[in-house]
């Protein structure tokens, strides 16, 4: 298997510039995600890897090969679109068998890896059946089983499970991560998704705009965002946040209510942020709804609408004209007023100016 390193990989198309600068180490073995929206970059990404695209800069080795300048069958690499692109007037034999023939593999070897690969993905009663028979789940594994049969050094999918009803996907999304750890491929997955790149990555690159925003674990991720982009982008319902005012006294004036922080917090926002502007933020998931005022540093909140789910309650709360989300359990009882409580062990501050995080 094999290691894939990026240094400063850059990719424009006119203008826009798609991927800027991205510099990445992926271990051998490793499932990474590129995770982003729309436009981000992380396509692009994976088609400069494959050799789809050409870089205007930078270099992309596989295992300790520069691979640059390396045809796309030349790199090792296995590729899952988000299309399945299964040949229609093939069986499931066939289309598994076809990339072998390709590569003029002998026929019982042909045979052999088949029935491998299909023992593996559970579709070996499937192999005389024409794609046009199969249901969306069963193409899907077949376009992963023609990827793993090849047995590269490196699989790449982009937004493979996009196409899949939300019941199938959270099931594949277990298969997928199974088949990889059972394998041992490196594994380079795009998507959009963040509870698929939450869910399945042993580590995640967060990107905007082309840009790398962050790449760690996704507890790292979620726990200590580097910028308001990743703490607004990871989690849902998305991050409470509020334009504050550090005032002498060290408190955080956000127009509507005041936040007390304690002196530790202070010292570090006066040590690294570039101006007394910052923006406080807060997971609902972390917000304490009380139904009266027990302590101190509660901020008074009227209720504004519920948003039931089943196992939990989204309660949409206004503190004067800013709208704060939190969330509570199915049998809270529901005021017309409220106090809420940030802890301050959950609360993010980022430097208004720059984005950054300053904790």
């Amino acid at each position: 298997m094999a290691r894939v390193v990026l240094k400063d990989l850059t990719k424009c198309f006119g203008e826009v510039v798609a991927v800027n600068r991205l510099s990445l180490d992926i271990k051998d073995k490793e499932f990474v995600v590129l995770l982003g929206p729309s436009g981000s970059g992380k396509t692009t990404a994976l088609r400069c890897i494959a050799g789809l695209e050409t870089p205007d800069e930078g270099e992309i080795y596989i295992g300790d090969r520069l691979v640059n300048d390396l045809e796309p069958k030349d790199r090792d690499v296995a590729m899952v679109f988000q299309s399945y692109a299964l040949y229609p007037h093939m069986t499931v034999f066939e289309n598994l068998a076809f990339p072998l023939e390709c590569a003029k593999v002998p026929r019982e070897e042909i045979k052999e890896r088949v029935q491998r690969v299909a023992e593996l993905l559970q579709i070996r009663d499937l192999l005389d059946r024409k794609p046009k028979q199969l249901s969306g789940g069963q193409q899907q594994r077949v376009a992963l089983g023609r990827a793993i049969i090849r047995e590269p050094k490196v699989f790449l999918m982009d937004e493979p499970l996009s196409n899949l009803d939300a019941k199938l996907r959270v099931y594949m999304r277990a298969e997928l991560k199974r088949l990889q750890k059972e394998l041992g491929v490196t594994t380079i997955y795009v998507t959009h998704d963040q509870v698929e790149a939450m869910t399945m990555a042993d580590r995640v690159a967060i990107l905007d705009r082309g840009v790398l925003q962050q790449f760690d674990s996704p507890d790292r991720v979620y726990a200590k965002p580097s910028n308001i982009f990743v703490a607004g982008f990871i989690g849902s319902p998305p991050t409470n946040f509020f334009d504050c005012t550090l005032t002498d006294e060290g408190v955080l004036d956000a127009g509507e209510f005041k936040y007390s922080l304690p002196r530790d917090l202070v010292k570090i926002i006066k040590e690294k942020a570039t101006s007394n502007e910052v923006v406080l933020g807060i997971r609902p998931q972390h917000v304490k709804v009380y139904r009266r005022k027990e302590k101190e540093n509660l901020i008074k909140a009227r209720h504004y609408t519920t948003e039931p789910l089943g196992e939990m309650v989204i309660l949409d709360l206004k503190v004067g004209e800013t709208l704060v989300k939190a969330i509570v359990d199915p049998e809270f009882k529901v005021e017309k007023e409220h106090w809420i409580e940030f802890p301050v062990e959950k609360i993010y501050l980022f430097d208004k100016k720059t984005g950054t995080s300053l904790l």
